[in-house]
């Protein structure tokens, strides 16, 4: 539910009458409303209560804002910003509004062309020159700050090296704009064409590696292992570039990987709707296979 300030607000940022303001389905954070009006394309608000989220909300809010500035004039498809209220003084609470993109989330097995976009699209945003007053935060880690081998390992020892790994210090791996939650789940397709890069809310500065590690991943548990290596594959064709250091690439990939735990169900409830074959079995265990072949290259 959005309040009457933020309902109020949102109408003074727009010159056409609002119909109505309902949450758009799918997402983990229930935060993300259209704005619907008698005709024409909607719009998208972030809501985000300070009773609820606090100082993540602000964050969230802030992040998203300037992601849409800094990529301003992009070839990217991204939203653009119409409004933001990083302090809750005109909402009560965080509120960015945004333009809306055509297209729908696909959670389905891509082509080699829709990933060959896809990695393209992860290039482009690291090679954004952004001046250095004007960079977002820094990134954070994911991984729970005392994390522990998950009780559902088929092979703890396999676990126990990831964590040995994660705590040494990480690399110095030279720094970007990253989206910091890049993955299939948040673009929106039409077709193989992409038509929208969204969800812009954990925007950080950081090494390319979190973009990629994360999308590998992600294609690990939602399709397979060949397919989170020919994203990375296609990043590289298209200019991207990692730490070139194995053992560097090894540390950012298990870092991602940790960051699921202390079990990925959860993140990955909102999918099952759509997938209802990727149970907590299924994705469990393509987490800790992906976790194998990492530590095996």
């Amino acid at each position: 539910m959005v309040p009457k300030r933020a309902w109020a607000w949102a109408q003074n940022h727009l010159d056409r009458q609002i119909a109505s303001i309902t949450p758009v389905s799918g997402g983990r954070t229930g935060t993300v409303f259209d704005v619907r009006f008698s005709s024409g394309d909607p719009v998208v608000l972030r809501y985000q209560s300070k009773e609820r989220w606090g100082e993540l909300g602000r964050r969230h809010i802030t992040a998203e804002a300037t992601a849409a500035r800094l990529l301003v004039g992009s070839p990217l498809p991204v939203p653009r910003l119409i409004a933001s209220d990083p302090t809750g003084a005109e909402t009560g609470g965080y509120a960015n509004l945004t333009t809306w993109l055509p297209g729908r989330v696909r959670l389905d097995r891509l082509s080699s062309a829709a990933i060959d976009r896809l990695a393209r699209a992860a290039a482009v945003l690291h090679a954004r020159v952004v001046p250095p007053d004007a960079r977002p935060r820094r990134y954070e880690f994911w991984v729970p700050s005392n994390p522990l081998v998950p009780v559902w390992a088929g092979n703890p020892d396999l676990w126990r090296r990831a964590l040995d790994i994660y705590a040494a210090s990480p690399p110095d791996t030279p720094s970007g704009l990253v989206h910091r939650d890049f993955h299939p789940g948040n673009v929106l397709w039409v077709g193989d064409k992409i038509t929208g890069l969204i969800d812009w809310a954990e925007t950080s500065w950081g090494p390319a590696d979190l973009d990629v590690m994360h999308s590998r991943t992600n294609f690990a548990m939602l399709h397979n292992i060949d397919q989170a290596y020919e994203f990375s594959a296609a990043y590289a064709r298209h200019g991207g570039t990692v730490d070139p250091n194995p053992e560097a690439q090894r540390f950012w990939a298990v870092s991602d990987i940790l960051g699921f735990l202390p079990d990925p169900r959860p993140i990955l409830r909102a999918l099952t709707v759509i997938r209802p074959d990727l149970t907590a079995d299924v994705v469990r265990d393509r987490l800790e296979r992906f976790l194998a072949h990492t530590l095996q290259t």
